[in-house]
């Protein structure tokens, strides 16, 4: 029987974005369907890569964040000399499939004679090389560019040593052709295998009611939604700019989760920023359409957990995004400008209650029909299975 390794540690899966939240829920699904040993191949989790600081949140709280920035910089700038030792035990695995180019680059010694096949799922919404850069200080990247800059051969080297490479949908390679100038010529369309994710079903802890009473809402407003990142990217901008339209509607609140920065609120009252919760999901079924702006996407989980809690949408016609339009559903309202966002908007608030319940069933049903950890487990089995096969 063959193995399987994926080289992420158990202990680190967690119910949140990237590739701790991906292995969670698959981790899930197989664990409901039986799949961790499914009769064509095993599959197993790697122990422990080695961590450091970036992992030790604790001591990072405690280092003045300055400090932080010029340490992030000068890692950068040696980053593409590292590497993990090499650990001869993964050689008794038939295929690994690595969540990370950085960690698949580490590994690049022990890949110079692994003979099995090597499996890649890039998280980033983009190239790693320019998520990295976009962190640092822009003084401290201009101080030392010229090194920092070689951060791309850990995008270049996993792109080009993997045998197969797997996106959620073709859509999602959308921010990488956008991004990173060398992915159109470095891409093998033969190597690629797609495969939606699939996630566990959100639920509220508090009720619709309750939510619009603590903030201020009357229950007759029409409530838009918005968790996750305030920064360009994400669309917060042009949020904010659909927000300055919309609140000319004396009935129309804005409810938003997400820690502020580097762009802030829009002063308004009626414009509500909650800030970090570990608690979003109730603020969401709140609501009466959530709004996903994102410049560039890849597949946002904040969309799965949107629609399986039966709220519709209004979304950027964008990436991952994309891919939804094939359900020809209403309750994806789909938009390319802020004006078209708005427009999409007030389409959605002219609904009667009763029409946009029956939105948020559907979006609920396409859900449940493709996008549960079972579904997403049987999907994963069969990509290796051929991939095990070819």
């Amino acid at each position: 029987m063959k193995k399987l390794l994926i080289y992420y540690p158990e202990s680190c899966l967690s119910p949140k974005g990237g590739p701790a939240g991906y292995l969670y829920n698959l981790k899930n699904g197989l664990e409901k369907i039986g799949g961790f040993d499914n009769g064509s191949f095993q599959i197993s989790f790697y122990g422990q890569f080695p961590t450091g600081l970036e992992n030790n949140a604790g001591l990072k709280k405690r280092i003045p964040k300055r400090i932080l920035e010029i340490r992030r910089a000068l890692n950068d700038a040696v980053f593409v000399n590292k590497s993990f030792p090499v650990d001869d035990s993964m050689h008794e695995y038939d295929m690994i499939h690595f969540h990370s180019t950085e960690k698949m680059y580490l590994c690049r010694n022990f890949l110079k004679d692994y003979q099995g096949k090597v499996l890649l799922t890039s998280h980033a919404p983009c190239g790693i090389y320019k998520e990295r850069i976009d962190k640092l200080n822009p003084f401290d990247y201009k101080l030392l560019k010229k090194k920092i800059d070689r951060l791309e051969e850990l995008d270049r080297y996993a792109f080009e040593r993997a045998d197969y490479i797997i996106f959620p949908c073709e859509e999602a390679e959308e921010p990488y052709f956008n991004t990173w100038k060398r992915y159109a010529s470095l891409r093998v369309a033969s190597k690629y295998r797609y495969m939606t994710t699939g996630i566990m079903p959100c639920t509220a802890k508090v009720p619709r009611s309750q939510i619009r009473q603590k903030y201020g809402i009357p229950e007759d407003a029409f409530l838009i939604s918005y968790a996750g990142r305030h920064n360009e990217i994400k669309g917060y901008g042009d949020l904010k700019k659909i927000g300055e339209k919309m609140l000319a509607d004396k009935d129309v609140y804005f409810l938003i989760a997400g820690v502020e920065g580097p762009i802030y609120r829009l002063k308004n009252d009626r414009w509500i920023e909650v800030g970090w919760t570990n608690d979003p999901h109730s603020l969401i079924a709140a609501s009466d359409v959530f709004v996903l702006p994102n410049h560039e996407t890849y597949f946002d989980l904040v969309l799965l957990e949107v629609i399986s809690l039966g709220i519709p949408m209004v979304l950027s016609e964008t990436g991952g995004n994309k891919y939804f339009k094939r359900y020809q559903s209403d309750g994806f309202l789909f938009y390319r400008t802020v004006e078209e966002a708005v427009l999409k908007l007030k389409t959605m608030k002219a609904k009667t209650p009763r029409e946009r319940a029956a939105l948020g069933a559907d979006v609920k049903r396409i859900f449940d029909q493709d996008f549960t950890v079972e579904t997403f487990a049987e999907n994963y089995i069969k990509t290796i299975g051929k991939i095990a096969n070819d």
